[in-house]
């Protein structure tokens, strides 16, 4: 059914006598949402009733929904979350979560129901990491409903979603990292150069697509990673990092003579295409001018085809696995590693790179022994 509008607000039906009420709060410039059941007449009643609430701000939380509750937190999270992010959690909430628990009082929320709804979700077949992912929404949105003080403890805490066990990771050898460049540089020069970067500086496909020349400082050897490119239903976002955080990254020679190449492989190419280079070309970019980045799926894809190519089995991704797995397997302290990759926290590197400490620790009884001179 078509959205129905109502002076400020609007309504359209989700389910059968399953309504979702909209109204919009001017002075913060945000919506707020509310299900109702009922038919359309008593809908519009409801819904004229909830605008003049939010108008007059007597929006009653006591009352609130879990849909109202994600509705809320959504808009209050929106500004300091990338677009695939919030994509990602309206699919959820909207195909998943919504239709089960929308409707189920907030005050109500038990850690029996939600431990209910994920098994339901897992009896649809829905991965366990799927299910898990619900899980860690409601938790968020209810325990920002603690602060808000619409509840007192927040039921997901005391919930228990499935297990989750990580995927095994696929780490390449020195000598495969040094295929696969070697394959892409041939296959594509811009491929070629994102293999380099993502080996040598772990950076994550967005974090490459998003670099300009202004960030790269090639006589100090080094890289300025401070934004990522992300794609949400075909239109290309920049923003921040996945952690928000800025991060320089050191690069040896290799790095810097990858770069340098690069850079004349980008003057040629806009001198022959007689198409000049802007102002702060993008490194990774298909474009004779430099002004479009590369598109971090098209990255992924064309690493899949070099990949299958040479006959390793290598995501993109993997290539970040080598650069923190080689670093902490060689001895260099875990918080360098941890900012270098932009990790948000060093107990997060130690988790989940802990296969890498065994040879840390074959290398510091290496150490040791020195002092120990036997026959």
């Amino acid at each position: 059914m078509a959205r129905q509008r109502y002076g400020s607000g609007s309504m359209v039906e989700r389910g059968e006598g399953v309504w979702r009420l909209r109204a919009y709060v001017r002075e913060s410039d945000r919506q707020v949402h509310r299900t109702f059941r009922g038919n359309a007449t008593e809908a519009a009643k409801a819904l004229a009733k909830f605008v003049t609430e939010v108008e007059q701000g007597r929006f009653d939380h006591t009352k609130a929904t879990v849909g109202d509750l994600l509705d809320k937190w959504m808009a209050q999270i929106e500004p300091t979350r990338r677009p695939s992010t919030l994509l990602g959690y309206r699919r959820k909430i909207d195909h998943d979560i919504r239709p089960a628990l929308g409707i189920v009082s907030l005050a109500k929320l038990k850690p029996d129901r939600l431990d209910r709804f994920y098994g339901e979700q897992l009896a649809r077949g829905l991965s366990s990491a799927t299910v898990r992912q619900m899980h860690a929404i409601i938790s968020a949105a209810c325990h920002q409903a603690v602060k808000w003080g619409w509840i007192t403890v927040n039921p997901a805490e005391r919930a228990s979603p499935p297990a989750v066990r990580s995927p095994k990771m696929i780490v390449p050898a020195f000598d495969e990292i040094d295929t696969l460049y070697r394959a892409a540089r041939d296959y594509d020069p811009v491929l070629g150069t994102a293999v380099a970067l993502a080996g040598l500086t772990g950076a994550r496909r967005g974090e490459l697509a998003a670099l300009r020349w202004s960030d790269v400082d090639l006589a100090a050897g080094r890289v300025s990673i401070s934004r990522a490119i992300s794609v949400v239903d075909g239109m290309t976002f920049e923003g921040p990092t996945k952690t928000h955080q800025a991060r320089m990254i050191a690069l040896d020679e290799a790095g810097v003579g990858v770069l340098r190449d690069r850079w004349a492989f980008m003057v040629d190419l806009s001198e022959r295409a007689e198409s000049p280079l802007v102002a702060d070309p993008f490194v990774l970019s298909y474009q004779a001018h430099g002004g479009t980045p590369v598109s971090p799926d098209t990255i992924t894809h064309r690493f899949a085809t070099i990949a299958k190519a040479t006959g390793i089995d290598c995501r993109l991704h993997s290539l970040r696995h080598f650069s923190v797995t080689t670093l902490i397997a060689t001895g260099v302290d875990i918080r360098t590693v941890a900012e270098r990759h932009g990790h948000a926290q060093a107990t997060m590197t130690l988790n989940r790179y802990a296969h890498a400490l065994p040879e840390r620790d074959r290398i510091a009884a290496g150490v040791l022994g020195r002092a120990i001179k036997t026959a």
